[in-house]
């Protein structure tokens, strides 16, 4: 797990060295660049597989002159070690060599062979062009920014934000910005807030010519035929699989993050069995106000016996740690959850861990959210199978209790035809605090395939309305303090799996059915109900009230939209904080961004 960053064009070598610099947190075991008449690649090192000197990037291919620097993990690249390269005379015991050799075997199509997270730029000498690709999750970010003279990248934006280039010419894209304080929705699969600053969408590859300085975006992804036999057996299987793939590393103890939901509680459950020869520890958020997660996660800690580590919501200075939050994610938070998060990533770190496992996508996969299941319902009634209808839902019920799951079905259906025009009006409401006069339809913030509600749902829980978030301050908030987080739901194929699932199966015996009936979840989590992660956000901003509006009154004089009398004044009522709240770290985002470089 590391960090990278490539210029190709004209550079200083003060500019290099301050991209290079910029990237310590990412890879505190060493920082390295290599350098070429019309580009440079920078590289900062993590070590997790190959502990030795022999693991530094960038790294040289000796036959053919081809150059690598790679941020992230090829879970199976033993396995192609042992295939196609047994019989040559490796100079180290990296994934990090396997895709150099890769590459020089298969050329573009060499990432047909990989599983894994990745980020990865590639230098071919021969064809003097170089290649960069995304793993196709999008678990590894990566942020770039194209102009006439200079094509540059990076893990991360501030980064890039080191060259004098960007540093001149960057632009606020108002339009993402509103959309982000009125409904959550961030950058998405392509666009960041900075409008010259891209992200290179997941199971994208990047081809560029240094002959004629151009260069083409195209997908590489090449959708594998399923072979799976579709059933519970067959989902363990390949959940063991991932399991020990992930657990690859020479560090001798590792750390689970423990919510006390199915995702985290099983992931656990299973490292536990599974790594006998490595110490598990946990580490588990606790909130001052009743969590209905605490007893189950006591009861796990208990009946499994963890090394368990409790984090304590009176540990955290919520107004200070979240300027931190917002440095070290690049991008404005939606709600307290990814500050807790950081803090929970700095005590793992002091704890002396450098592998830190997490349950994310197991919803995405395996469709857990309560609006896949309002989503799944809402399909039946349009089919007009109102028998199958009454009697999912008085199952589904019982997995969502705090909610009417027969009006939230119908609202889905209302919601796929008037969700725009609904989107609009929440808009005007939610944007009076900014000074900005938009065209509303402009705004387009649904993504849809075709009539059927829940494959909507799913794609735009995949782009729009999460994981891709949740996945870059996962990664962001654990290489800010030098720590390799790994996501064993978003193995390459359990998502296959999970997509080629009849979605009858995902809902058989509640919410996210295949996780419940595993035969090592514990029997008193097999019908629990479904809680979102628990984040005291109001509780924070009624401490903190001063605290921020002193923060807006002195600090967030000429940010761009904000209104700064209209946003404290939003503070008079406990319902607009949610509102307030990404407005105020709106406004730190771009302290940090524009007025901080």
């Amino acid at each position: 797990m590391c960090g990278l960053a490539g210029i190709i064009g004209k550079y200083s070598s003060v500019e290099r060295d301050l991209m290079l610099k910029s990237m310590e947190h990412r890879g505190p075991d060493s920082q390295n660049f290599f350098v070429h008449k019309n580009f440079c690649f920078m590289h900062a090192l993590l070590k997790i597989m190959d502990l030795s000197d022999k693991s530094k990037q960038p790294m040289t291919d000796n036959i053919t002159g081809n150059v690598v620097i790679f941020n992230g993990s090829i879970y199976n690249y033993k396995d192609l070690k042992k295939e196609f390269f047994s019989n040559e005379n490796l100079k180290s015991n990296t994934d990090t060599e396997i895709i150099l050799k890769l590459y020089s075997k298969f050329g573009l199509n060499f990432t047909d062979y990989i599983k894994g997270m990745f980020a990865i730029a590639i230098y071919d000498k021969n064809k003097n062009r170089i290649l960069i690709v995304r793993d196709r999750v999008g678990i590894k970010p990566l942020f770039y920014f194209a102009s006439s003279n200079v094509f540059i990248f990076a893990s991360e934006i501030k980064t890039l934000l080191k060259n004098i280039h960007i540093k001149k010419s960057i632009i606020l894209d108002e339009h993402e910005v509103v959309n982000f304080i009125a409904h959550r929705q961030l950058n998405g699969f392509s666009n960041t807030l900075i409008k010259n600053i891209k992200i290179l969408e997941p199971g994208n590859l990047v081809v560029y010519d240094l002959n004629n300085k151009k260069f083409k975006i195209h997908k590489y992804i090449n959708e594998k035929k399923s072979e799976f036999k579709k059933n519970d057996d067959e989902f363990e299987k390949i959940f063991d699989e991932s399991i020990n793939y992930h657990t690859i590393t020479e560090h001798k103890k590792v750390a689970c993050l423990l919510s006390g939901g199915l995702d985290s509680s099983l992931l656990s459950i299973i490292l536990k069995n599974n790594l006998k020869n490595k110490e598990i520890h946990t580490f588990s958020s606790i909130l001052n106000k009743p969590n209905a997660e605490n007893k189950n996660i006591e009861k796990i800690v208990q009946d499994y016996k963890f090394k368990q580590h409790y984090i304590f919501e009176d540990e955290l200075n919520f107004f200070s740690h979240h300027q931190k939050t917002i440095y070290d994610l690049d991008q404005p938070t939606p709600d307290a959850s990814s500050t807790m998060h950081n803090f929970l990533c700095k005590k793992v770190s002091e704890h002396g861990f450098k592998v830190l496992f997490t349950g994310n996508g197991g919803d995405e996969n395996f469709l857990g959210y309560s609006l896949h299941a309002y989503g799944y319902l809402a399909d039946l009634l349009t089919k007009f199978n109102f028998i199958k209808f009454f009697k999912e839902m008085n199952k589904l019920k019982r997995f969502n209790p705090t909610k009417n799951i027969f009006l939230r079905s119908i609202k889905e259906i209302i919601n796929i035809e008037l969700l725009k025009k609904n989107k609009q009006f929440q808009l005007k409401k939610r944007i009076k605090h900014l000074n900005i006069d938009c065209d509303y339809k402009d705004f387009n913030f649904y993504k849809k395939i075709d009539n059927n509600i829940l494959e909507n749902i799913i794609l735009n829980f995949k782009t729009h309305w999460g994981m891709q978030s949740f996945l870059d301050y996962e990664d962001k908030n654990s290489m800010a303090y030098g720590i390799e987080c790994r996501v064993p739901f978003l193995y390459d194929d359990i998502n296959l799996f999970a997509s080629k699932l009849l979605r009858d199966r995902h809902f058989k015996n509640g919410t996210k059915s295949l996780l419940r009936n595993h035969s090592m979840m514990a029997s008193y989590l097999k019908n629990k109900p479904k809680y979102a992660f628990a984040s005291n956000l109001h509780g924070y901003l009624d401490k903190d009230i001063n605290k921020m509006k002193e923060m807006i009154f002195y600090n967030f004089k000429n940010i761009p939209l904000i209104n700064n009398e209209k946003l404290i004044n939003l503070t008079n009522n406990k319902k607009n904080y949610d509102i307030f709240f990404r407005t105020y770290s709106y406004g730190l985002w771009y302290n940090n961004m524009f007025n901080n470089y």
